[in-house]
C-alpha cells in the first residue's frame, strides 16, 4: 500500500461516464460510413465512444493508444468531462503532471458539481504538494449528494492531511471514513501511521492489525508494522514483518527504508 495519495481511480471515470451515456447535442452531425449504410453521429456521442475505448485501452495497460482516442474525444467535444478526467490519469501515469492538472481542472469547471472530478482534483493536488488546493477539492467532494463513495473522499482527505503533517485533521478524516466503511483500508493504514506519529503504538498496533484481517498488506504496511513493533520493544514481531517485507517485494524501497532504519 502506498504512502502517498493514490492515482486517479478509473472508477471515477467509469461512474462519470455512466451518468453521460444518454448526453446529446445540437451541434452538426457528420457523416460516417459503415458498410452501405450512412450512420449521422453527433461530436458528443463520437466523443463518448472513443472516451469508452480509451479507457478500455487504459485499463488493459496500453497507454499510447489511450491518449491517441481520448485526445481525439476531446478534439470531437471539448467540453467531455469523462475525457478530461480520463485523460487526467494517462497523463499522471506518464510523469506529465501539468498536463493531468489542466485536464481535471478542466472537468472541474465543467462540472462543478461532480464529485468524482473534485476528488480526482484534489488526489493529484495532493501529490504534487498543493495540500491547502487539495483540501478544498476533496471538501467539494463531499458536497457532492450523488457520489456513491463519500468513504473514499474521505479517506483520501485523510491521507492527504497525513501526507502534510496535518495530523489532527488527518485523524478526524480517517475516523469519518471508517464510520462508514469500518474495512477502508486507506483509512486504516493511515490511521496506524498516524498514530504511530502521536506516539500511540498500541493503537497504532489496533489498526495495523485491522488492515491485516482485511486482507494481504503491501510493502508500506509491512514496514509500518516493523516500526510499530519496534517501538513496543517487540522484536521478535518487528522481524515477522520484517522477513515478509524482504520475502515479498525484494527489490522494493521499503526494503531499502529498512535496511537504512537498521544501519
Amino acid at each position: 500500500m502506498r504512502r502517498s495519495i493514490p492515482m486517479i481511480a478509473l472508477s471515477a471515470v467509469l461512474a462519470t461516464l455512466a451518468l453521460s451515456g444518454c448526453a446529446t447535442s445540437s451541434r452538426e452531425t457528420s457523416p460516417q460510413r459503415t458498410g452501405s449504410a450512412v450512420e449521422r453521429v453527433s461530436p458528443v456521442r463520437a466523443a463518448d465512444i472513443n472516451t469508452r475505448l480509451g479507457v478500455g485501452y487504459l485499463e488493459r495497460g496500453q497507454i499510447q493508444l489511450a491518449l491517441e482516442k481520448l485526445e481525439l474525444a476531446v478534439r470531437q467535444d471539448e467540453q467531455h468531462v469523462p475525457a478530461h478526467l480520463a485523460l487526467g490519469i494517462v497523463y499522471e501515469r506518464i510523469g506529465r503532471e501539468e498536463r493531468a492538472l489542466e485536464h481535471l481542472q478542466r472537468a472541474v469547471r465543467l462540472a462543478p458539481e461532480d464529485g468524482a472530478a473534485h476528488n480526482s482534483l484534489a488526489a493529484l493536488l495532493c501529490r504534487v504538494g498543493r495540500y491547502d488546493e487539495a483540501e478544498r477539492h476533496f471538501g467539494d467532494a463531499l458536497e457532492d449528494p450523488f457520489y456513491p463513495t463519500p468513504e473514499v473522499v474521505l479517506a483520501n482527505a485523510g491521507s492527504c492531511a497525513r501526507r502534510a503533517g496535518r495530523l489532527e485533521n488527518a485523524e478526524a478524516y480517517l475516523r469519518q471514513a471508517l464510520e462508514i466503511d469500518p474495512t477502508n483500508r486507506v483509512a486504516l493504514f493511515n490511521l496506524a501511521g498516524v498514530a504511530l506519529a502521536q506516539g500511540e503504538a498500541f493503537s497504532a498496533r489496533a489498526f495495523l492489525q485491522r488492515l491485516e484481517g482485511a486482507g494481504q498488506m503491501g510493502p508500506d504496511a509491512l514496514l509500518l508494522g516493523v516500526r510499530i513493533e519496534r517501538m513496543l520493544g517487540n522484536r521478535e514481531e518487528a522481524e515477522r514483518y520484517a522477513t515478509r517485507l524482504r520475502a515479498r517485494y525484494p527489490e522494493s524501497l521499503q526494503v531499502e527504508q529498512l535496511q537504512a532504519d537498521e544501519s
